[in-house]
């Protein structure tokens, strides 16, 4: 098959600013001379505005279904080149400079796509608009591949392509083909859910506080623009060499011609709010197509075009994200993703994935399934983005779902790397170990790669602490701390020394960590004191010897430990009109311990909100908030077809507090709920039960006796405090866990109507 290279990247005008990006080698074009004072002596092509209307129906059709990339652009198919086509011009030195004008009528954006063009050296190719206000270029020879070539969205509805040909050049002119001129037909200022920040509000910006442990996947991850009018997301992913090999991983609803894509790296907010105006990107353009499959939605390329030593440039700050493809659930996951075309964003499902038969497919358990949490989500344009396990790894990619602002607790599904990697009877086309473990390893997972990270020998870094934050109930605490060999040298011992409210003790470390490796750690239990708690970390004396870089060394936390507190619940349901409601929880002194706004509206979705309130023995109001004045009463108006409403719980017993029904959802301004938090914890009486884990370790199943009469709640929990699974029983012995569980450090939470104890587990 013949692989096209084209470079044809997105470009918005976003309330009347630009978005930059580097495309070409830079440089001034030759021929704006000529644009400025023979404008009306220059070839001038037209292309007519096609049906909007019908792009926009077949467009809400396709963005709600989230199955296909997301359309941008109309493309016209042509076939201009330097004999049929443009004006020449010479200069005084003898230059040639050949000039086309192109318009699309009332074109938002206008982008190229060039095919048989070849360019000797000396010879200069740039694209830009009729103001010359943005200007793409130069592009030579090693711009393209096998003879294409694409460009970024122009803004406007005209662009001027210019090839210059120096005179000791006359004779190599060379050849070029524009075989598509895409019209932009939607943009920023048209609509505001589908461009530079407007996604989704609850989307959260990569570089929010909570992905401040995600920055190397998230330089893994890149935005696609497909077939030269759509969007999708994929990843550098990397392979058992660590040579850089630039393989992205993708969905295959998200095909076309490979060798038309652009891959966008870095387009993504600073830091945690939106910024002012667009960031700016670095582009590679080209690909070949190395794998898809269709029952689990796989797709991989390798990009061909602007390498730099068979790799993506330093420039571009690339990462290579590690994969897992084990069946082994994940115990929580992550998704960085392009949402509708947007800024990068990172989604978290705090729990287990699951394994299921989903979008259509033949094959049972082609998914993971994710519900996100965190008020976080994916929209159209997050196809293909990749999900990471809790080791930050990839497991899969986004093939579906229901998720959006509007849908909260809408599923989302990930086809699975497991089934891609090696399925029955597949050829090299159909799977991904041919490629991502080439060298027939059997690796059933490898970390992360980057090509210009230059390691020492003795770095150990401290990577994450959690587990210890926030507000916590009860006296109890376990804290796991991540740590990284960013060394060369195998780490096979170290020191942790850790502070507990000025308490310092160490723990000696071993194990065998190889470099870029990544090993979560459970530190001994925190006997939690009221109120505010530190706890600080350092890793010290890696296999004996001085660590070369201490400034990664250290972490530390704080937080808040309500030793006789009770959790309270509260779920909440909002109306049609979310944006209007707000809510706040207060004590008798008038201090507001929780509170929440800043909803978006679901539109004819259900949005529901669950909150859990760690509250000290006391009386306490929870008071809801309507900035309309009709409550959460929303069936009446506008078609809405649904009420809000409200439960308010303990969670040791499930008992109801308060509720808002639907009927009562016409509230006015406010409502007010009063209700008390009691301490009904008896950890002692429950510690004398002789409540027993058995057998322990093992691998993954636990019995429990349980010796006293009632009903029991039981949970089986990460180190992150994230519930695996949870049962309730009566009985005085039963059974949690499953098997092909990971190995590590689990705990086992026992709730009754007297109390909560928890039991530390091992899974070998």
């Amino acid at each position: 098959m013949k692989s096209i290279n084209y470079l044809s990247l997105l470009f918005f005008v976003m309330s009347s600013v630009l978005l930059f990006g580097q495309q070409g080698d830079g440089g001034s074009p030759r021929g704006i001379h000529y644009v400025h004072k023979a404008y009306k002596q220059i070839d001038h092509h037209f292309f007519e505005q096609p049906d909007i209307e019908k792009l926009r129906a077949e467009d809400r059709v396709n963005d709600s279904l989230k199955t296909g990339p997301w359309r941008f652009g109309y493309n016209n198919k042509t076939s201009l080149d330097l004999n049929n086509a443009g004006t020449w011009f010479t200069n005084s030195q003898g230059d040639r400079i050949w000039l086309l004008a192109l318009s699309c009528e009332d074109a938002k954006t206008i982008n190229l796509s060039f095919r048989n063009t070849s360019i000797p050296q000396g010879n200069e190719l740039f694209v830009y608009n009729e103001d010359k206000s943005f200007i793409l270029g130069k592009f030579t020879q090693h711009h393209l591949f096998e003879g294409s070539l694409g460009t970024e969205l122009v803004p406007g509805e005209k662009v001027i392509v210019e090839y210059f040909v120096p005179a000791h050049n006359t004779d190599h002119i060379g050849s070029l083909e524009i075989s598509r001129v895409t019209h932009g037909y939607r943009s920023a200022g048209e609509y505001r859910q589908k461009a530079f920040g407007s996604s989704g509000a609850c989307n959260m910006n990569v570089n929010c506080p909570d992905g401040s442990t995600w920055q190397n996947q998230r330089n893994s991850v890149v935005m696609l623009v497909s077939g030269g009018n759509s969007f999708c997301t994929g990843a550098l992913i990397n392979n058992t060499l660590n040579d850089g090999t630039p393989y992205v991983l993708t969905a295959n609803h998200c095909y076309s011609d490979p060798s038309t894509w652009v891959f966008r790296f870095k387009w993504q907010s600073e830091d945690c709010p939106n910024p002012g105006s667009s960031p700016s990107f670095e582009s590679l353009s080209g690909s070949t197509l190395r794998a898809r499959r269709t029952p689990s939605d796989m797709m991989l390329v390798e990009i061909t075009g602007g390498l730099s030593n068979g790799t993506v440039p330093q420039l571009y700050n690339p990462y290579f994200s590690g994969w897992n493809n084990s069946d082994t659930p994940p115990t929580s996951t992550v998704s960085i993703h392009h949402p509708s075309g947007d800024i990068k964003k990172i989604s978290f499902d705090d729990d287990a994935s699951s394994a299921v038969q989903e979008m259509g497919s033949s094959e049972p358990e082609s998914s993971w399934e994710v519900v996100w949490d965190r008020n976080t989500t994916t929209e159209g344009g997050s196809s293909g983005s990749p999900l990471f396990d809790q080791d930050q790894r990839i497991i899969g990619q986004l093939w579906g779902g229901q998720a959006s602002c509007g849908n909260l607790t809408g599923k989302d599904w990930y086809g699975r790397v497991h089934n891609s990697w090696n399925p029955n009877g597949s050829s090299n086309s159909e799977q991904l170990e041919h490629w991502l473990d080439p060298n027939g390893t059997g690796a059933e997972f490898i970390d992360g790669y980057d090509p210009y990270f230059n390691p020492l020998d003795y770095d150990v870094a401290a990577i994450d602490l959690a587990g210890v934050d926030g507000i916590i109930c009860g006296d109890a605490s376990w804290p796991y701390l991540t740590i990284r060999n960013n060394g060369l040298e195998t780490i096979t011992s170290m020191d942790i020394v850790y502070s507990y409210n000025g308490n310092q003790q160490t723990m000696n470390w071993t194990g065998n960590l190889t470099s870029m490796q990544t090993e979560v750690v459970a530190l001994p239990y925190f006997g939690s004191q009221n109120n505010n708690n530190s706890i600080t970390v350092e890793l010290v004396d890696p296999n004996g010897q001085t660590d070369e870089d201490p400034t990664n060394n250290e972490l530390s936390s704080s937080y808040v430990a309500i030793i006789e507190g009770e959790r309270i619940n509260m779920d909440l349901t909002m109306d049609c009109y979310a944006q209007e409601t707000s809510w706040y929880v207060e004590d008798d002194n008038g201090d507001i311990w929780y509170e929440g706004d800043g909803y978006e509206s679901p539109g004819n979705d259900t949005l529901h909100i669950f909150e859990s309130f760690c509250l000290l023995e006391g009386c306490y109001k929870l008071v809801i908030e309507d900035s309309y004045g009709d409550g959460m009463n929303g069936s009446t108006i506008n078609q809405c077809d649904y009420d809000g409403s409200m439960q308010l719980t303990r969670e040791t017993n499930g008992a109801l507090l308060d509720e808002l029904t639907e009927a009562d959802s016409d509230f006015g301004n406010s409502i007010t709920f009063n209700f008390c938090a009691e301490n009904t914890a008896d950890v002692e009486e429950l510690e004398a039960a002789n409540i027993v884990v058995y057998p322990n370790p093992n691998m993954g199943l636990f019995k429990v006796r349980l010796p006293f009469s009632g009903e029991k709640k039981l949970a089986l929990l990460n180190v992150a405090g994230k519930a695996l699974k949870e049962i309730k029983t009566t009985s005085d012995m039963t059974t949690l866990g499953y098997e092909g569980l990971a190995s590590g450090v689990y705990f086992v939470m026992i709730t009754t109507d007297r109390g909560t104890v928890t039991k530390k587990v091992v899974v070998e």
